[in-house]
């Protein structure tokens, strides 16, 4: 019989131990938790973090979570009422806001403030300057020599907003939204114009059954608007949903809905055909200078059959971690966040927001259980509200929709619609700061809302 070292055979026992990578997996949790008790970090965003990513690392399923379900239980005069006193609704002021917020006594505020903060962070800080007395001269011209803001320009604050789930930040300096606007030499509606007239009898969308490709399962068609695929595709199913006018800015309501209802109804046509797609993303860009590849208005769609595409799954990724760690639905307290705080607007099952961490400029998300007549007509007047009271002509936006085959983290239909600046503008509005680090946007989200209150009041009464 051969004698056994007891230190060699427990040395053993723990090697084959450390190979398994289950065992791996509950040794760093057990030594992640232990760190953070250590630390002292049970409220640190750090650790909440750390947990979140640990466990969505190890399982990387999506859970089921809590309907989305709207109109909002709360609302701003409830927020007034029981939260907050005296103040003037801005993102200069939001800092202020949460502070008082965080105080109140009322246990339903206290919640919601408690849920607000795990997603948002906001930090004001102040950046005071100096300018040379020759350049003072300069600095005058540019705020349209106002002495207002040139003795604001020596005392500057800039609001930082940043989302824990979605890793999202965006920077805001108010002063550089309240500079004078300089008018373009060719007014930008004579610009439009020409470029339409230009283009349009090279418009291979004008004669879309000649000079567009289509899938195998063919193209569809309505009244308004007509179905092609993407002669250079970014995935399997890369669609192009596209209105038969070629005027990329006088559509009305009834050729938008057109076009609205036939990409759904190319996204059942493509997830019938192919029985694995089933996550579907549209993105619009309108006219150049937002990243139109030609003047005729025309949406891409895709439909995947994992996951949705990039910032989309980002924010479905998002609402998983949200759920791990709150077990709620994340883009029903998003919309309890924004309507406590007035930044929403409802129409039938749908409602809008000012986003907190805007892409760019105006960003206005429109959310609803369902891509369906409420959801689609508020993007309208959101779309409509750029164009014709804000003069914004040049604008990106992006869908999310629900999934056709699945109840695992299921999002609801979502837009983010943002403006893109003067249409004949040489200058780019997305630099390095928005590819690489941040967002710098200067629109005040409670303004950006206040217009398309307006518009919904106006428009919805036509319907």
């Amino acid at each position: 019989m051969v004698s056994t070292c007891p230190v060699a055979t427990k040395t053993g026992r723990l090697m084959s131990l450390l190979q398994s990578p289950k065992n791996l997996r509950w040794m760093f949790g057990f030594l992640l938790v232990l760190v953070c008790l250590v630390y002292l970090a049970s409220n640190s965003n750090w650790c909440q973090a750390a947990f979140v990513q640990a466990s969505y690392s190890s399982d990387r399923t999506y859970s089921v979570w809590p309907p989305f379900l709207l109109p909002s239980q709360y609302n701003q005069d409830w927020f007034i009422t029981k939260c907050v006193i005296g103040f003037h609704f801005s993102i200069t002021d939001l800092s202020s806001i949460l502070q008082q917020w965080s105080k109140s006594k009322d246990p339903s505020c206290r919640n919601l403030f408690k849920r607000f903060s795990s997603v948002y962070d906001v930090e004001n800080r102040k950046a005071p300057l100096l300018f040379p007395g020759p350049f003072q001269s300069k600095v005058r011209l540019w705020v349209g020599n106002n002495e207002k803001l040139f003795q604001q320009a020596f005392h500057q604050e800039v609001i930082n907003v940043y989302n824990y789930f979605t890793r999202e930040h965006t920077i805001y300096n108010p002063l550089r939204d309240k500079r004078p606007i300089t008018k373009p030499k060719e007014p930008e509606e004579v610009y439009i114009e020409r470029l339409i007239s230009e283009s349009k009898n090279s418009c291979d969308f004008c004669h879309y059954r000649n000079f567009t490709a289509e899938h195998t399962m063919h193209r569809l068609e309505s009244k308004f608007a007509f179905t092609a695929s993407n002669a250079f595709k970014m995935d399997k199913w890369h669609a192009l949903f596209a209105l038969k006018k070629h005027h990329p800015l006088n559509w009305s309501l009834d050729e938008y809905m057109d076009l609205m209802n036939l990409s759904v109804k190319w996204f059942q046509a493509a997830s019938t055909f192919d029985e694995s797609a089933q996550y579907p993303v549209i993105v619009w860009d309108i006219l150049p200078h937002a990243g139109a590849s030609q003047v005729h208005p025309h949406m891409h769609g895709f439909i995947d059959p994992t996951h949705y595409h990039g910032v989309v799954e980002m924010w479905r990724t998002a609402g998983e971690d949200y759920y791990r760690q709150s077990g709620k639905n994340y883009f029903q307290d998003l919309v309890n966040f924004y309507s406590a705080l007035g930044l929403t607007v409802e129409h039938g099952n749908a409602v809008a927001f000012a986003n907190l961490v805007p892409k760019k400029d105006n960003e206005i998300v429109v959310m609803s259980p369902v891509a369906g007549e409420s959801f689609f007509q508020l993007i309208f007047f959101v779309l409509r509200a750029f164009i014709d009271d804000l003069n914004k002509y040049c604008i990106s936006m992006g869908f999310g929709l629900p999934a056709l085959k699945s109840s695992h983290g299921r999002i609801p239909a979502y837009a983010r619609i943002i403006t893109r600046g003067p249409v004949a503008d040489v200058r780019t509005d997305m630099s390095s700061l928005e590819l690489f680090a941040a967002t710098n946007v200067n629109i005040d989200p409670w303004k950006a809302i206040l217009y398309i209150k307006d518009s919904v009041e106006r428009r919805s009464k036509n319907l």
